[in-house]
């Protein structure tokens, strides 16, 4: 999550787990799937004058003929809480694909007995962290760099930043100054 200081951590692993991600070309040469995207998950982190970090998305595809699929994760229904006036991130998002398309398991933590075949793929996206502090209070400049790095969205922007963006994606000042209630200073 955020912190007085700064934003929190993209795509990391708590500071004192032994939980670690294997680079995937070692997930890749040890197990018959291959990974069809690993990227940042856009809009994960909570907004906040400071800005949760952003989970990740993981779409693994399966190689061999048949595979038993199990998902044991948390924060499916309860996503990470902000701080001091920050807002909550995304929560954990599985799916796994089947012949008639994506399907989300009933119980969207834990789940065992999900086969899929050759081709199929699963996908996780990971939830992101809280953020810290009133999300109007966040840097116009920092709202639009956001939104240019792809980690936050246009609409999220506005939504929950209260930051307008012109078509070139520059920052708005007026209409941004509308929607933060006249409270805005540059």
């Amino acid at each position: 999550g955020a912190h007085l200081r700064g934003d929190g951590l993209n795509h990391g692993s708590a500071p004192i787990s032994t939980a670690t991600i294997p680079p995937l070309e070692i997930l890749e040469t040890a197990y018959p799937v291959r990974f069809t995207q690993w990227a940042l998950r856009p809009d994960s982190g909570g907004p906040g004058t400071r800005r949760g970090g952003l989970g990740a998305i993981y779409e693994i595809e399966l190689l061999e003929e048949q595979a038993d699929v199990f998902l044991f994760g948390e924060r499916g229904k309860f996503p990470p809480q902000g701080v001091q006036g920050g807002s909550p991130a995304a929560c954990n998002r599985f799916q796994y694909e089947q012949r008639d398309g994506m399907h989300s398991p009933p119980l969207v933590s834990k789940m065992v007995g999900i086969k899929i075949a050759k081709g199929q793929k699963v996908r996780l996206e990971t939830p992101g962290g809280g953020g810290y502090g009133d999300p109007m209070q966040r840097d116009v400049e920092a709202v639009a760099r956001d939104v240019w790095l792809g980690f936050v969205s246009a609409e999220k922007a506005r939504d929950d930043y209260g930051v307008a963006l012109d078509e070139s994606g520059k920052p708005n000042f007026e209409a941004t100054n509308d929607l933060r209630g006249g409270a805005m200073t540059r």
